[in-house]
């Protein structure tokens, strides 16, 4: 049976109401939803996306402020979380995938630029990550710094390094290097803005894939 609040005046309901309807809210907002008994389909597809979804979920848990960062800027005013940005977004690009080749680190924010190329190389030891800024920049907009970073490429299906290390470089060239066990490597990077009004933005990620040996 559905609780309501303030009932005469209909401020707000929830639970279900005679296995018909269901009332709530989430972040904030009320809602209401037709009653359903949840299912749990074990079909090889559903299994695919419950493991990369899983797979997402820990990368975004173990993430550093540099990573969410541009996450909590793009979900701001969205009806969404900024960890439930990362794994929408990167669950079309990952599902089915063998690696982390297509993964999105930043989606971009408030109009940041991207940058032109991005360079990974490996060595002994070692992922070197080279973000090139556009030649190119709007009258008022300076780079504030790049955030370089590096995780391990793995099948996101059985993946289980979800640590990524972030670097920010306020100089250019916007470069370094990170310290690693031996390996293939995604390596990645993007901008961060000030704008001419004051606000933070952030451009889309670069990435690309590099052995430590």
């Amino acid at each position: 049976m559905a609780k309501t609040t303030a009932p005469l005046l209909s401020f707000g309901a929830s639970g279900q109401i005679a296995q018909t309807q269901v009332y709530s809210k989430w972040k904030g907002r009320s809602y209401v939803r037709r009653y359903t008994v949840p299912a749990n389909p074990q079909t090889t597809e559903q299994q695919l996306t419950r493991s990369v979804f899983s797979f997402l979920q820990a990368v975004y848990k173990f993430a550093t402020p540099d990573l969410t960062d541009p996450w909590e800027a793009y979900a701001k005013g969205l009806v969404m979380t900024a960890r439930n940005a990362f794994t929408k977004l990167n669950l079309s690009q990952l599902r089915g995938a063998s690696d982390l080749t297509d993964m999105l680190f930043s989606p971009g924010a408030l109009g940041g630029l991207p940058g032109t190329a991005i360079t990974v190389a490996g060595s002994s030891g070692h992922i070197a990550v080279t973000l090139t800024a556009p030649t190119s920049v709007p009258t008022g907009w300076t780079i504030t710094s790049a955030i370089l970073g590096v995780i391990h490429n793995q099948d996101p299906n059985t993946g289980a390094l979800f640590q990524a290390t972030t670097f920010e470089d306020s100089a250019s060239p916007f470069t370094n290097s990170f310290a690693v066990a031996a390996g293939a490597y995604i390596g990645f990077g993007f901008f961060k803005w000030l704008r001419p009004d004051g606000r933070t933005a952030y451009s889309v990620s670069l990435s690309g894939s590099a052995t430590a040996t």
